[in-house]
């Protein structure tokens, strides 16, 4: 073994008690015993530099440090996901409210819930006069541009909710269909309805919207032509096409 070898084994490893290495250790005239000696008192300051008296109880604390590191975590993983499903439930209860709120303020849900304080106009069965259907659109600042139906047995101006309208009951082979126009509360289309007992349609006039409706059970029919009637009644006849001859 030549000093290069031995001096890299040793640097290697230091405590090592290989024949080879302590014979050329012992036979060397270069040094080698002194770097060998070198080596030995360098590991012996490192081991005594690394001797750190462990406090008592370090490996529980380092463990429980560990364990609330972890608990920590999960913790603010939990709050994070608890806080979009609390999210996410207030979006949907919000949404629920909105559509709560817009199905109650509509005007199917107006109609329906002002029946109630006119129940005795579906009783009502004796015609009144043309005149005096003419008036009670005349209270709303809306003139008929057309004669009114047959059979009207009550006419009245009131509020559905906040909108100003004319009330009126027609009777139709003996059915009660309700009418109540509201002049200047545009709509966008016509929509048919079924709620609380009564099936209706809220139809997009020109000047404002007619919700006509009847009972559920009433005849279709009758509901269809007190629609036509009153449509005709509001906006005028429609004009017929002219052939060509």
């Amino acid at each position: 073994m030549n000093c290069l070898d031995f001096r890299r084994r040793i640097g290697a490893e230091p405590r090592s008690r290989a024949p080879e290495l302590l014979a050329h250790r012992d036979t060397c005239t270069e040094g080698c015993a002194a770097f060998w000696q070198r080596a030995q008192r360098f590991d012996d300051d490192l081991e005594a530099a690394l001797a750190v008296p462990v406090p008592e109880g370090l490996a529980d604390r380092i463990l429980l440090a560990q364990a609330t590191a972890e608990r920590r975590v999960q913790v603010g993983r939990r709050r994070a996901w608890m806080a979009m499903a609390a999210s996410l439930l207030i979006a949907v209860m919000g949404g629920g409210m909105l559509w709560r709120h817009a199905d109650a303020t509509s005007l199917p849900a107006l109609a329906v819930a002002h029946m109630p304080y006119e129940a005795d106009s579906l009783a009502m069965t004796a015609p009144i006069a043309d005149t005096d259907v003419e008036a009670g659109f005349a209270g709303r600042a809306v003139p008929l541009k057309g004669p009114a139906p047959q059979g009207v047995t009550y006419v009245h101006d009131c509020m559905v909710g906040p909108y100003p309208a004319v009330h009126v009951v027609t009777r139709m082979n003996d059915e009660p269909v309700v009418a109540l126009y509201m002049p200047g509360k545009m709509s966008d289309a016509d929509t048919s309805f079924h709620r609380e007992g009564w099936d209706g349609r809220a139809l997009a006039l020109h000047g404002g919207t007619l919700v006509v409706m009847a009972q559920e059970g009433a005849s279709r029919h009758a509901m269809d032509a007190v629609a036509r009637a009153w449509r005709s009644a509001i906006e005028g006849p429609v004009p017929q096409a002219v052939g060509r001859i």
